[in-house]
């Protein structure tokens, strides 16, 4: 169970609150996968080969029920094979985005609804955005923002892999 923090203790700590996510069951939003060639293109996957090592990996992975420290690991292997840029990873790294009193990453071990969560985030962010036209413009929110695009993205490519049992990626509806 996570302990919410006040405005003044947080004033007083490094410790900050896990997002909340408001809908934690919502598993489709504009950026879900249903045709195999889009999944395959937003992944740069471009040999069979290729597909069946990342189903392989992500046999044990449910993007709908994951924890910070696995989605770390799905999101390095996806950094690494230059899938997505560091603002993406920076996405799948900070998870909740929960820190404890001392500054360091807290409830990583947490299962969440990860397609949620960053749909979640962007929206909020973007809504933020809009209300403060100012930081908009700021150096490197573009370049964020498009992280926060490409991680939705990569995310619901990855639930799409998760989800088709199947190498040749034929969705199949799990039961």
């Amino acid at each position: 169970m996570a302990v919410l923090l006040t405005a003044e203790q947080m004033r007083h700590t490094k410790a900050s609150n896990a997002f909340q996510i408001q809908n934690p069951e919502q598993v489709t939003n504009k950026f879900t996968i249903t045709e195999e060639s889009k999944a395959s293109d937003t992944l740069k996957l471009r040999k069979q080969e290729s597909i069946d090592e990342l189903k392989d990996f992500l046999k044990d992975y449910d993007m709908t029920s994951i924890t910070t420290n696995e989605l770390k690991k799905v999101g390095r292997r996806l950094y690494e094979n230059d899938v997505i840029d560091g603002e993406a990873f920076h996405m799948f790294i900070s998870g909740l985005g929960a820190f404890d009193a001392n500054g360091q990453q807290s409830e990583t071990d947490v299962k969440y609804n990860a397609i949620a969560l960053f749909n979640e985030k962007l929206e909020d962010y973007l809504s933020f955005l809009d209300s403060r036209p100012d930081v908009k413009r700021s150096q490197g929110i573009p370049e964020y923002v498009q992280g926060m695009f490409a991680a939705n993205h990569a995310i619901n490519a990855l639930a799409f892999f998760v989800n088709s049992s199947r190498s040749d990626l034929s969705i199949e509806e799990r039961a």
